[in-house]
């Protein structure tokens, strides 16, 4: 019988932050720009102009998130294999994509671990190849609850369970 055991991701979380990042860059950096441009001698034009710890910080955020990436994940476990994905949103096309899609079998070990300074938390897996070789393989995941890290956990203990 088929039966899923575990459906996660954070597609909705992810277009809701990229879209505030957009939003943010749009209004702190290229809005300013053009006030700066259009009008420089008024009083907003003026005070963009004055001011750079505005424009450094209006900077800095974007590329904050471009460098420590937001990832968007799928984990789907059913009855059989797991399956993950993981890749940045931003930057899709300067990165692989991170995926795996190995039966129960071959899951010796996991580990779910935050990464300093991000909003990132990574999920190591190690897996067993057809050579009795132990490898791991790790995902970046960008902002994954703790009721969400319950559930993997909980799903992948049951795995390791029964794999012994």
């Amino acid at each position: 019988m088929y039966r899923k055991q575990l459906i996660a991701t954070n597609k909705n979380t992810v277009n809701f932050i990229i879209l505030l990042i957009v939003l943010f860059g749009f209004i702190t950096i290229l809005f300013p720009l053009v006030l700066m441009y259009i009008v420089p001698q008024s009083g907003i034009g003026n005070y963009f102009f004055n001011n750079l710890i505005y424009v450094f910080i209006s900077v800095l955020v974007p590329i904050y998130f471009v460098y420590t990436g937001i990832y968007y994940y799928k984990i789907k476990i059913d009855s059989y294999v797991i399956n993950i994905t993981s890749y940045r949103k931003i930057a899709i096309l300067f990165q692989r994509n991170d995926f795996i899609d190995i039966p129960h079998n071959m899951l010796k070990g996991y580990a779910i671990f935050n990464r300093s300074f991000t909003l990132n938390k990574t999920l190591m897996l190690k897996i067993e190849t057809d050579s009795k070789k132990i490898i791991a393989k790790r995902f970046n995941l960008s902002f994954l609850s703790e009721r969400e890290e319950e559930k993997i956990s909980k799903v992948l203990d049951k795995i390791i369970a029964n794999n012994k």
